[in-house]
Protein backbone atom coordinates (compact mmCIF):
# COMPACT_ATOMS: atom_id res chain seq x y z
CA UNK A 1 0.00 0.00 0.00
CA UNK A 2 1.03 3.89 -0.68
CA UNK A 3 2.48 6.07 1.75
CA UNK A 4 -1.19 7.95 1.94
CA UNK A 5 0.05 10.82 4.31
CA UNK A 6 3.51 11.15 2.47
CA UNK A 7 1.61 10.98 -1.39
CA UNK A 8 -1.01 13.31 0.03
CA UNK A 9 1.62 15.96 1.64
CA UNK A 10 3.13 16.37 -1.66
CA UNK A 11 -0.14 18.09 -3.09
CA UNK A 12 -1.51 18.93 -0.81
CA UNK A 13 1.68 20.51 1.89
CA UNK A 14 -0.23 21.93 5.06
CA UNK A 15 -1.11 18.31 5.77
CA UNK A 16 2.51 17.18 6.36
CA UNK A 17 2.17 19.68 9.06
CA UNK A 18 -1.07 17.86 10.38
CA UNK A 19 -0.11 14.52 10.77
CA UNK A 20 3.41 14.89 12.74
CA UNK A 21 3.74 17.14 15.32
CA UNK A 22 6.74 19.11 14.97
CA UNK A 23 10.59 18.94 16.91
CA UNK A 24 9.61 19.32 20.82
CA UNK A 25 6.19 18.75 21.09
CA UNK A 26 4.44 16.22 22.37
CA UNK A 27 1.83 13.88 21.54
CA UNK A 28 -1.05 12.38 23.90
CA UNK A 29 -4.00 9.99 23.02
CA UNK A 30 -6.94 11.65 20.54
CA UNK A 31 -9.76 9.75 23.01
CA UNK A 32 -8.58 12.52 26.10
CA UNK A 33 -10.47 15.17 23.15
CA UNK A 34 -13.72 13.75 24.38
CA UNK A 35 -13.19 14.63 27.98
CA UNK A 36 -15.13 17.82 28.64
CA UNK A 37 -12.42 19.12 31.22
CA UNK A 38 -9.84 18.87 28.53
CA UNK A 39 -12.12 21.00 26.12
CA UNK A 40 -12.69 22.91 28.51
CA UNK A 41 -8.65 23.71 29.37
CA UNK A 42 -8.96 24.50 25.17
CA UNK A 43 -11.70 27.58 25.71
CA UNK A 44 -9.92 28.72 28.50
CA UNK A 45 -6.66 28.58 26.90
CA UNK A 46 -8.37 30.42 23.85
CA UNK A 47 -9.76 33.41 25.84
CA UNK A 48 -6.81 33.98 27.72
CA UNK A 49 -4.88 34.56 24.03
CA UNK A 50 -7.35 36.41 22.50
CA UNK A 51 -8.32 38.41 25.29
CA UNK A 52 -11.56 37.05 25.54
CA UNK A 53 -13.99 36.50 28.84
CA UNK A 54 -16.93 34.94 26.75
CA UNK A 55 -16.87 30.92 26.66
CA UNK A 56 -19.13 31.14 23.76
CA UNK A 57 -16.93 33.02 21.30
CA UNK A 58 -13.64 30.84 22.31
CA UNK A 59 -15.21 28.10 21.58
CA UNK A 60 -15.78 28.67 18.42
CA UNK A 61 -12.63 30.33 17.31
CA UNK A 62 -10.87 26.99 18.38
CA UNK A 63 -13.68 25.01 16.98
CA UNK A 64 -13.22 26.82 13.93
CA UNK A 65 -9.49 25.87 13.38
CA UNK A 66 -9.82 22.52 14.81
CA UNK A 67 -12.59 20.84 12.88
CA UNK A 68 -10.73 22.63 9.63
CA UNK A 69 -7.46 20.15 10.54
CA UNK A 70 -9.93 17.10 11.80
CA UNK A 71 -11.84 16.98 8.40
CA UNK A 72 -9.10 18.18 6.02
CA UNK A 73 -6.77 14.98 6.48
CA UNK A 74 -9.23 12.49 5.98
CA UNK A 75 -10.54 14.58 3.35
CA UNK A 76 -7.52 15.07 1.85
CA UNK A 77 -5.98 12.12 1.89
CA UNK A 78 -9.47 10.42 0.04
CA UNK A 79 -9.36 13.35 -3.13
CA UNK A 80 -5.50 12.52 -3.34
CA UNK A 81 -4.98 9.07 -2.85
CA UNK A 82 -8.27 7.79 -2.90
CA UNK A 83 -7.56 5.83 0.95
CA UNK A 84 -8.94 8.03 3.43
CA UNK A 85 -7.24 8.28 6.87
CA UNK A 86 -10.29 7.26 9.18
CA UNK A 87 -10.65 9.85 12.08
CA UNK A 88 -10.57 7.60 14.92
CA UNK A 89 -9.69 8.98 18.35
CA UNK A 90 -9.22 5.06 20.08
CA UNK A 91 -6.73 4.65 17.41
CA UNK A 92 -4.78 8.20 16.83
CA UNK A 93 -2.30 10.00 18.84
CA UNK A 94 -3.00 13.71 18.57
CA UNK A 95 -0.53 17.16 19.63
CA UNK A 96 -1.60 21.03 20.04
CA UNK A 97 0.21 23.87 18.15
CA UNK A 98 2.54 25.80 20.77
CA UNK A 99 -0.17 28.17 20.38
CA UNK A 100 -2.81 26.56 22.18
CA UNK A 101 -4.80 25.43 18.73
CA UNK A 102 -5.14 22.05 17.50
CA UNK A 103 -2.17 20.70 15.53
CA UNK A 104 -3.37 17.52 14.06
CA UNK A 105 -3.69 13.69 14.13
CA UNK A 106 -2.34 10.20 13.42
CA UNK A 107 -3.70 7.53 12.98
CA UNK A 108 -2.65 4.15 10.91
CA UNK A 109 -6.28 3.13 9.35
CA UNK A 110 -7.27 3.96 5.91
CA UNK A 111 -10.13 2.79 3.95
CA UNK A 112 -10.19 2.96 0.08
CA UNK A 113 -12.83 5.31 -0.77
CA UNK A 114 -15.92 4.16 -2.28
CA UNK A 115 -18.29 6.36 -4.80
CA UNK A 116 -21.21 7.41 -2.20
CA UNK A 117 -18.02 7.51 1.04
CA UNK A 118 -20.45 6.44 3.29
CA UNK A 119 -17.93 4.47 5.13
CA UNK A 120 -15.68 8.08 5.74
CA UNK A 121 -19.22 9.72 6.66
CA UNK A 122 -20.13 6.92 9.05
CA UNK A 123 -16.56 7.50 10.63
CA UNK A 124 -16.33 11.25 10.61
CA UNK A 125 -19.98 11.58 11.78
CA UNK A 126 -19.24 9.42 14.97
CA UNK A 127 -15.81 11.06 15.75
CA UNK A 128 -17.49 14.36 15.62
CA UNK A 129 -20.12 14.32 17.38
CA UNK A 130 -18.33 12.89 20.63
CA UNK A 131 -16.12 15.85 19.81
CA UNK A 132 -18.77 18.60 19.94
CA UNK A 133 -20.80 17.42 22.48
CA UNK A 134 -17.76 17.47 24.78
CA UNK A 135 -16.83 21.00 23.27
CA UNK A 136 -20.69 22.03 23.75
CA UNK A 137 -20.44 21.25 27.00
CA UNK A 138 -17.60 22.97 27.71
CA UNK A 139 -18.02 26.22 26.00
CA UNK A 140 -21.99 26.86 25.98
CA UNK A 141 -21.62 26.96 22.00
CA UNK A 142 -25.21 25.25 20.29
CA UNK A 143 -24.47 21.68 18.58
CA UNK A 144 -26.02 23.14 15.44
CA UNK A 145 -23.41 25.81 15.15
CA UNK A 146 -20.50 23.97 15.91
CA UNK A 147 -21.71 21.55 12.75
CA UNK A 148 -22.76 24.31 10.33
CA UNK A 149 -18.50 25.37 11.21
CA UNK A 150 -17.80 21.63 10.32
CA UNK A 151 -19.70 22.16 6.93
CA UNK A 152 -17.82 25.16 5.91
CA UNK A 153 -14.33 22.72 6.77
CA UNK A 154 -15.43 20.45 4.84
CA UNK A 155 -15.99 22.35 2.09
CA UNK A 156 -13.19 24.24 2.33
CA UNK A 157 -10.51 21.60 2.32
CA UNK A 158 -12.29 19.92 -0.18
CA UNK A 159 -11.36 22.84 -2.59
CA UNK A 160 -7.87 22.73 -1.24
CA UNK A 161 -7.84 18.81 -2.07
CA UNK A 162 -9.16 19.45 -5.78
CA UNK A 163 -6.69 22.04 -6.13
CA UNK A 164 -4.85 19.18 -5.73
CA UNK A 165 -6.30 17.59 -7.99
CA UNK A 166 -6.33 20.60 -10.85
CA UNK A 167 -10.07 21.04 -10.59
CA UNK A 168 -12.02 22.30 -7.91
CA UNK A 169 -15.16 21.67 -8.86
CA UNK A 170 -13.70 17.68 -8.40
CA UNK A 171 -13.20 19.18 -4.32
CA UNK A 172 -17.02 20.53 -3.84
CA UNK A 173 -18.39 17.91 -5.63
CA UNK A 174 -17.05 15.67 -2.82
CA UNK A 175 -18.07 17.75 -0.33
CA UNK A 176 -21.62 17.78 -1.20
CA UNK A 177 -21.05 13.70 -1.37
CA UNK A 178 -19.86 13.75 1.57
CA UNK A 179 -21.56 15.70 3.89
CA UNK A 180 -24.81 14.53 2.18
CA UNK A 181 -24.24 10.80 3.59
CA UNK A 182 -23.59 12.77 6.92
CA UNK A 183 -26.83 14.46 7.00
CA UNK A 184 -28.36 11.27 6.09
CA UNK A 185 -26.74 9.66 9.16
CA UNK A 186 -28.33 12.56 11.37
CA UNK A 187 -25.41 14.59 11.51
CA UNK A 188 -27.71 18.79 11.98
CA UNK A 189 -25.39 20.29 9.49
CA UNK A 190 -26.11 22.44 6.59
CA UNK A 191 -25.47 21.58 2.75
CA UNK A 192 -22.88 22.69 1.59
CA UNK A 193 -22.77 26.04 -0.78
CA UNK A 194 -19.97 27.70 -3.17
CA UNK A 195 -20.14 30.49 -5.23
CA UNK A 196 -17.93 31.13 -8.74
CA UNK A 197 -16.46 34.32 -8.39
CA UNK A 198 -15.12 36.26 -11.91
CA UNK A 199 -12.63 38.96 -12.17
CA UNK A 200 -11.54 39.53 -15.73
CA UNK A 201 -11.23 35.98 -17.27
CA UNK A 202 -10.36 34.27 -14.09
CA UNK A 203 -13.30 32.14 -11.83
CA UNK A 204 -12.68 30.66 -8.73
CA UNK A 205 -14.60 28.53 -6.87
CA UNK A 206 -14.92 29.50 -3.17
CA UNK A 207 -17.15 28.01 -0.36
CA UNK A 208 -20.30 30.27 0.73
CA UNK A 209 -19.99 29.82 4.35
CA UNK A 210 -22.65 29.14 6.32
CA UNK A 211 -21.04 29.77 9.73
CA UNK A 212 -19.06 32.34 11.59
CA UNK A 213 -16.24 32.28 13.64
CA UNK A 214 -17.11 34.83 15.58
CA UNK A 215 -13.12 36.28 15.70
CA UNK A 216 -14.68 39.79 15.12
CA UNK A 217 -15.71 40.02 18.72
CA UNK A 218 -12.37 39.89 19.57
CA UNK A 219 -11.63 43.53 18.29
CA UNK A 220 -10.63 41.96 14.68
CA UNK A 221 -12.18 42.64 11.28
CA UNK A 222 -14.48 40.37 10.07
CA UNK A 223 -13.16 37.62 7.55
CA UNK A 224 -13.16 38.41 4.26
CA UNK A 225 -15.73 35.19 3.65
CA UNK A 226 -17.65 35.88 6.67
CA UNK A 227 -21.56 35.68 6.05
CA UNK A 228 -22.56 38.42 8.21
CA UNK A 229 -20.37 40.85 5.78
CA UNK A 230 -22.42 42.41 3.04
CA UNK A 231 -22.73 40.37 0.45
CA UNK A 232 -21.56 43.12 -2.20
CA UNK A 233 -18.56 43.75 -0.27
CA UNK A 234 -17.63 40.19 0.19
CA UNK A 235 -17.69 39.34 -2.86
CA UNK A 236 -15.54 42.67 -3.63
CA UNK A 237 -12.87 40.77 -1.63
CA UNK A 238 -13.52 37.79 -3.18
CA UNK A 239 -13.01 39.11 -6.76
CA UNK A 240 -9.27 40.42 -5.47
CA UNK A 241 -8.52 36.89 -4.34
CA UNK A 242 -9.16 35.98 -7.68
Amino acid sequence: MIDVYAVTAERVPMIADQVRPPAGVSTFPAERMVDPEWMADRVADTGRRWGSTDARVNGTLWWYSASSTLTGIPVATALVTEYAALPRLEDASAFLRPDGYFGGMHGDTFLPVDEGVSHLAGELTDTLADLIRALAEASGVRDRALWAIVTDSVANRALDAGDARGDRALGSAFAERLVGEMRNLGAPMPSPRFVDVQAGSRTKKFTQRASCCLIYETRERKCTSCPKRRPSERLADLQKLV
